[in-house]
């Protein structure tokens, strides 16, 4: 499964799953996606910015300790 972002001419900005990309062509080139909002036929891919993984992202910082306050845990829970 492949989610697209979605927008009609009127400019509404929709997702929509399929199956593969070459689903999402038949479908776009058979002229059976329409806007859910407006019911809009003219519709095309929106700009999208997946999220890649580089490999670097750091885990997040350990919430602090709720007894004493400690930013980034309390050393004397372990």
């Amino acid at each position: 499964m492949i989610v697209f972002s979605l927008r009609c001419a009127k400019g509404h900005v929709f997702d929509e799953w399929f199956a593969s990309g070459g689903e999402y062509e038949a479908k776009a080139k058979a002229g059976e996606l329409r806007c859910p909002q407006c019911g809009n036929g003219d519709v095309a891919k929106a700009i999208m910015a997946p999220r890649v993984s580089s490999g670097n992202e750091k885990a997040a910082p350990a919430a602090p300790c709720a007894t004493c306050g400690q930013e980034g845990g309390c050393p004397w829970a372990a």
